[in-house]
């Protein structure tokens, strides 16, 4: 019984059972059945693909089957889904033996009932065609999307941009990284990856971001050694809106996991005070600082109190879809619901640290949401109650395309080929 493709089927149906974050479930699933290198990275390639591509995967399990919609245990379901995956959207492994795979880990771990039945619907599932959406198949299940998202996105979107925006969402991911630039050049950069074949393109709005086309794992010496970090340029972007100076004390809240503090702290170059904060003692722990003047704590943004600084970067907790291409699990995971306890949050943390700022001081609000009552909706409420803060977007740092047309950061995923984020900077009126 091959084990990577039943650790996958395992992974999976945690996943369903706890609904829980698919990236923490298999940290924790790899770290107990000690898997790592390269298969690790194939258990999250497969784990990722099948998650991203459910609701294609599940219209045509329900197609194949006698039963449409029938119950089954959860292990035989995402065998099945982990077996359709690979026998119709995997082009590389031959559909023989994905098929032939997937039958002895149906018959070893449910019975032979199980495994007659997987062994029908793979071997139909040799037919099916990848390329086209078939006339029953509405589309939000054929780019593997829930019915409520979709149509929030239609809505706000318009449908060709929606569209555009899921098939964006469903490519593999290309990753980014920045420079340090104290401790690497970019010649040095450049020479590591061609020794190493690694291929990168420096964005064309920066002198230290980089799309890495090819071999990302290979850069993970250079990780390691701080001298690049994996941050998406759009994040970045938030970070240089901020444009912290050295001297300065700013406080950098719901920091977690720390990408944009140590962006923040490169900048101050060692002079000043960087805060850097989040509630959940699990996730600051990752958060590893090689530069002075930094305090780390566990502090909640919504209550907590916090040195008086000269600015305050506030990464709210979001809905996150703006990072569904990286995350695929968030569509599954969200709901309308959800994200208006979000919106309550954002307003709770916004308000709160606005008391922590110096005169003239500025706030960064931002978050990885592409949903507009968790952006403009909370800051123009903000700015309702706070008449003394007004926004200063003046700067010549951000692309046009990538402002809305109130001015805010907001690159739009499928056409900036970023993650989606949005970012204000407020200003406090004050005397």
């Amino acid at each position: 019984m091959d084990p990577l493709r039943r650790h996958a089927v395992n992974v999976l149906t945690i996943f369903d059972k706890e609904n829980g974050q698919l990236k923490n479930i298999r940290d924790v699933y790899c770290k107990k059945h000690d898997i790592a290198g390269i298969h690790r990275q194939r258990l999250t390639a497969m784990t990722n693909d099948v998650i991203r591509w459910r609701g294609r995967l599940d219209h045509w399990m329900n197609g194949l089957l006698n039963k449409p919609n029938q119950k089954m245990q959860p292990e035989l379901k995402n065998v099945l889904r982990a077996g359709l995956y690979e026998v119709v959207m995997d082009e590389i492994t031959p559909a023989y033996a994905a098929v032939n795979a997937y039958v002895e880990i149906a018959k070893r771990t449910l019975g032979n009932g199980p495994g007659k039945l997987t062994n029908a619907i793979l071997r139909k599932a040799t037919e099916l065609n990848n390329i086209s959406k078939p006339d029953n198949c509405e589309l939000n299940t054929w780019y593997s999307f829930p019915v409520w998202l979709w149509e929030k996105w239609t809505k706000q979107f318009g449908s060709n941009k929606a569209i555009a925006l899921v098939k964006y969402f469903n490519e593999r991911p290309k990753m980014d990284i920045r420079r340090n630039d104290s401790q690497l050049s970019h010649e040095e950069l450049n020479s590591f990856c061609d020794e190493h074949d690694i291929n990168i393109e420096l964005w064309n709005n920066s002198e230290i971001f980089y799309q890495v086309q090819r071999n990302m794992a290979e850069l993970n010496i250079l990780i390691v050694a701080g001298k690049v970090s994996v941050q998406n340029r759009a994040s970045g972007m938030v970070v240089e809106l901020l444009d912290p100076k050295p001297g300065e004390i700013i406080l950098d809240v719901c920091s977690a996991p720390g990408t944009k503090a140590a962006y923040t702290a490169e900048l101050m170059a060692g002079d000043g005070k960087l805060y850097v904060s989040d509630s959940r003692v699990d996730r600051l722990e990752k958060f590893e600082p090689n530069f002075e003047n930094i305090v780390v704590d566990v502090k909640n943004a919504s209550k907590d109190q916090y040195p008086i600084a000269d600015a305050v970067l506030i990464d709210a907790p979001c809905s996150g879809t703006g990072v569904i291409g990286k995350k695929p699990d968030i569509r599954w995971r969200r709901s309308q619901n959800e994200i208006n306890e979000f919106v309550a949050l954002q307003g709770n943390i916004l308000n709160h640290m606005s008391k922590f700022l110096k005169p003239v001081g500025r706030i960064i609000y931002s978050t990885c949401s592409i949903e507009p009552e968790e952006n403009w909706g909370v800051v123009d409420a903000f700015l309702k109650l706070n008449t003394n803060y007004y926004m200063d977007m003046e700067t010549n740092i951000i692309p046009d395309s990538w402002l809305d047309d109130r001015g805010a950061l907001a690159p739009f995923p499928s056409e900036s080929k970023t993650d989606g984020m949005f970012a204000v900077k407020l200003i406090n009126g004050s005397e």
